[in-house]
This record gives structure tokens, sequence and C-alpha cells, in this order.
């Protein structure tokens, strides 16, 4: 008890760490089951560049993680699947490894489904958000409903509507979360916990955060997160070519919550010449790195979609002259 308490006290007072310290304290170090010759640090490997068969490679081992993801019997890995998969983009057709877990038998990988559909700006995230605001689950379709609402959508807002009035519970009875949460938690012992923490109020999207809210939501609460994972993971998108290199370095740190962070800050900044770097970690023994640096992989291969021109850079109409005869009747 005495440690775990330690643990959350770490984790408030991680937070407020000066990113100049943080600079400081990221490690070099390997992390446990990666070959050494795999993650070769330092200026030499960030100025390699893949080949076209590599990269190949690398885009199906990629996919081949998040698949086998899926199919663990553990809920807490399927979960971690399901919210790293916010880091890929559109392009990406992220969709049918999403259906598979919004249709998962366990509601947190539902809910962590619900989470990154809601930054997946789509028609296919709109068809797969619906079916989830029909489920009979309350958390799924309360998750469902504020993906929905973020994407404009008037039944979500509508759902929430129902869910403010009263007409709509937005989590389930008491004794059926309890039976539901003790079954859970023989299952995944230890696991239950912080994903119930995490998700028993559910994500809260915030308009504009946009892809990546699952991902971060999920590193923010687990509650062992150290104070320098904290900090990386928290980072806006980077440009500065220092604090990049700072973020590939901390891909080999020995503390696996930095190098999940440091995978999710490189996607988040669009850093495609940190591709590479992530396949090593392909092979990671944490989930909640694995996953990511594959979606993270993903992404950074697919360039962003050329985004509307806004319609107040469209040229304007030339404005019509006044007819003659107005004129005329006007000088009457």
């Amino acid at each position: 008890m005495a440690s775990r308490k330690r643990r959350y006290a770490g984790r408030a007072s991680g937070a407020l760490l000066l990113s100049g310290a943080l600079f400081a304290a990221v490690g070099a170090q390997s992390p446990p089951g990666i070959p050494p010759q795999a993650i070769t640090v330092g200026p030499a490997r960030m100025a390699l560049e893949e080949t076209p068969e590599e990269r190949q490679a690398n885009l199906e081992a990629a996919r081949l993680v998040l698949e086998q993801g899926l199919m663990e019997r553990n809920a807490d890995r399927r979960a971690e699947v399901a919210m790293a998969l916010s880091l890929t983009r559109v392009e990406n057709n992220p969709f049918p490894l999403l259906e598979i877990a919004i249709a998962d038998k366990d509601i947190y990988v539902q809910v962590a489904a619900c989470a990154s559909l809601a930054g997946l700006r789509d028609s296919r995230a709109l068809l797969l958000l619906k079916k989830a605001l029909d489920s009979e689950t309350p958390e799924v379709a309360f998750a469902a409903a504020k993906a929905l609402y973020l994407h404009g959508d008037p039944e979500g807002k509508q759902a929430l509507i129902d869910i403010a009035t009263g007409e709509r519970p937005a989590k389930s009875g008491y004794f059926s979360a309890q039976r539901r949460a003790m079954f859970r938690s023989m299952k995944t012992p230890g696991g239950f916990f912080r994903l119930a923490f995490r998700y028993g109020i559910g994500f809260a999207p915030v308009p504009g955060l946009g892809m990546g809210i699952s991902s971060l939501a999920g590193l923010l609460a687990d509650a062992s997160l150290s104070g320098r994972a904290q900090a990386i993971a928290a980072l806006p998108p980077v440009t500065s070519e220092d604090t990049v290199a700072m973020l590939r370095e901390a891909l080999t740190d020995e503390d696996w919550a930095v190098r999940a962070a440091a995978v999710h800050a490189l996607a988040m900044s669009d850093q495609t010449a940190a591709r590479r770097d992530l396949a090593p970690l392909f092979q990671d023994k944490k989930e909640a790195v694995r996953y990511r640096a594959a979606a993270a992989y993903l992404r950074l291969d697919t360039e962003p979609a050329a985004p509307a021109e806004p319609a107040a850079k469209r040229p304007a109409k030339p404005a019509t002259k006044p007819r003659p005869a107005k004129r005329a009747r006007a000088r009457d």
C-alpha cells in the first residue's frame, strides 16, 4: 500500500517537471527484449534511410503487430491496440481493425475504439460509431455519443441531451457494473483497476484535439507513469531539431513509459525522419510501446490529405453593377 501511495504521489509531482530538466534526464539505454544491434543510437542511425524493401517489410510488420494484438486473450492488451490506433491517419485505413475493436466483448476495448474513432474524420468512422451508439452497454453508447458529437453529428448531440435530461443512462446499474468488474478483475488481475480508472467516466474529448486523444489519455491515466514520460507525452507538436533528437534517443530509454511517450510525441509531430527508428520497437515486450510504435509507423509513412480550402480564401464573385433603370429612378 505504501509503495502504491508513493506512485500516485510521484505521478502528481512528476507532471510539474521543467522541460529543461526533462531533456537532461532522458537516457539512451536499450529497452529489454530488443537485440542491441537492432537499435544503434546516435547520429549514424539518424542518417540512415530505409530502402523500399525495408519500408514495405516494416509496413507489413506494423499491421501484423496490430492485428495480432487484437487477437490477444488479455483484454488490457486489446485495449492498448485500440488506443494506439488513434495515432493512425484515415489514409492508413485503420477501420477494419477498429471495427474488430468496437465489436470486442470487453467494454473497455469498445470505449477505447470509440475514443480513437473520434479523431478520424471519415464516413467510415461515423458508421462504426452509430453502431456503437445502439450498444446495450451504457458506457459504450455514451462514448460513441461523445465521439459523434465531436464529429458534429446530430445523433451524437441528441444522445448527449437525452443523457443530460435523464432519459438515457450514461452508466450501467450498480449491480451490473459490479458484477462485470469482478468478472474482469479475475481474468486480468491488476489491469482492471487501471482501466476502470481510465474509462470509468469515459474519455473526455475536447473539440479540436483531433487524432491521438485515445493514445494520450491512455498514457496519462496510468498511475505508475513517471514524470519524464508525462512531460514527453504532453509536449505540443515539436519541430526543433534538438527536441526531435531528444525524442529519438528516448525511444531506447530503459523506462517503457518514456519509450511509449516518445513514440506518441514523434507521431503527433509528424516526424517522418524518425520512422525507421520505430521498427525495432515492434518487438518491444511492453504492449503500450509495441502497439503505439506500429500505429505510429503507419501514420508517418503516409502524407496527410490536403485540407479543404477555407471559404474565406476562395475568390469572391465580382460585384454586379447597378442597373441604369434603378439609377434613373433614384435621380427622380
